[in-house]
């Protein structure tokens, strides 16, 4: 059974906080949240709305869209 497209966005977001070499609780702290949730959101438990999926991608200093492409590069791979 095929995973649904927004269960990409757990390890994406991972890639990024971990790339910028942050914990959890870091940036969870960032953008308001707990850490506990950030790991539900790495997890595949929670997912992020629009205000949270542009708190995240400031936080990482990205783009949102950045997050948006890369989790279309996973369904293809990558």
């Amino acid at each position: 059974m095929e995973k649904k497209k927004s269960d990409r966005f757990g390890p994406v977001l991972r890639k990024h906080r971990d790339a910028k070499d942050l914990s959890q609780e870091a940036l969870g702290e960032w953008v308001g949240v707990s850490g506990s949730f950030i790991s539900a959101l790495e997890s595949g438990q929670k997912y992020p709305n629009l205000e949270m999926l542009f708190k995240l991608a400031e936080a990482l200093g990205i783009k949102p869209s950045t997050l948006i492409l890369a989790m279309e590069d996973r369904s293809d791979g990558g």
